[in-house]
C-alpha cells in the first residue's frame, strides 16, 4: 500500500511538471499571438481527471490551475492579475469533476458495446469537451467577478465563444483526451496499481535473501 501511494505521488508529482510545461508552451505562443487556448495542458488535465476513480477526479484541474497560477507569479508583470488562486485554481478545479461525470455517465450507458470505440473513446471526448466548455465558462466567470463585472462575464464568454480559439481548443481535447486516457490507464495499471502477487512475490524475495 505505501508503495502505491509513492508511485502515485510521483506520478502526479510527473503529472504536474508535464503540465506546467505546455503551459509555458502555451504562454510563449500567447506572447506571440496575444492570447492562446489551452490546446496542449487542458486536455492532459482532463485525461488525468476521468482515466480513474471519481475520488481523483479534482487533480487533473487542480494541478492545471496550479501550474497556471505558477506561470503567472513567474511573469508577474504580464499576468499578476490571473495569479489569484481564486480565478487561476479555482475555476479549474471543477474541470475534472464534470469530465469526470460525463465521462462516468456515459461509460454506464455504452458499457455493453461491442466496438471499443464507441464504449471507451466516445466517453472520453465527450469528457474532453464538457471539460474545455467547464474550464472557459468559471475561468472567465471568476476574472469578471473579482474584477467587479460580473454583468460583462456574457458578453467576454460570448466574445471567447466566436473566437477562433475556443474552437481550437474544443477540438483539442476531443481528439487528446481519448489518446491520452488510453495511455494514462496503461501507465496506471503497470506503474501505480502494481498486481498483489508481483508485490508479494518481490518482497519474499527480499526476506529469503536476509535469511541467507
Amino acid at each position: 500500500m505505501k508503495r502505491d501511494k509513492a508511485h502515485f505521488i510521483a506520478f502526479v508529482g510527473v503529472m504536474f511538471a508535464l503540465i506546467f510545461v505546455l503551459f509555458l508552451l502555451e504562454g510563449a505562443l500567447s506572447l506571440v499571438l496575444g492570447t492562446t487556448p489551452c490546446f496542449l495542458s487542458l486536455p492532459v488535465a482532463i485525461a488525468l481527471s476521468i482515466y480513474d476513480d471519481w475520488k481523483k477526479s479534482f487533480i487533473g484541474g487542480t494541478l492545471l490551475g496550479l501550474a497556471s497560477c505558477l506561470f503567472c507569479l513567474i511573469f508577474a508583470s504580464l499576468f499578476i492579475v490571473y495569479a489569484n488562486p481564486l480565478i487561476s485554481v479555482l475555476p479549474r478545479f471543477f474541470i475534472g469533476v464534470t469530465s469526470y461525470w460525463a465521462y462516468f455517465g456515459l461509460s454506464k450507458l455504452f458499457k455493453k458495446a461491442k466496438s471499443v470505440f464507441v464504449r471507451e473513446s466516445i466517453p472520453a471526448a465527450v469528457a474532453g469537451v464538457v471539460g474545455s466548455l467547464t474550464n472557459t465558462v468559471l475561468y472567465l466567470l471568476a476574472i469578471n467577478i473579482w474584477s467587479g463585472n460580473f454583468i460583462g462575464s456574457l458578453t467576454a464568454i460570448m466574445n471567447v465563444a466566436v473566437s477562433i480559439f475556443f474552437p481550437i481548443e474544443l477540438a483539442a481535447c476531443l481528439i487528446l483526451v481519448p489518446i491520452y486516457v488510453a495511455v494514462l490507464k496503461k501507465i496506471n495499471h503497470s506503474l501505480i496499481n502494481k498486481p498483489k502477487k508481483v508485490i508479494e512475490s518481490t518482497e519474499n524475495v527480499s526476506e529469503n535473501d536476509n535469511l541467507s
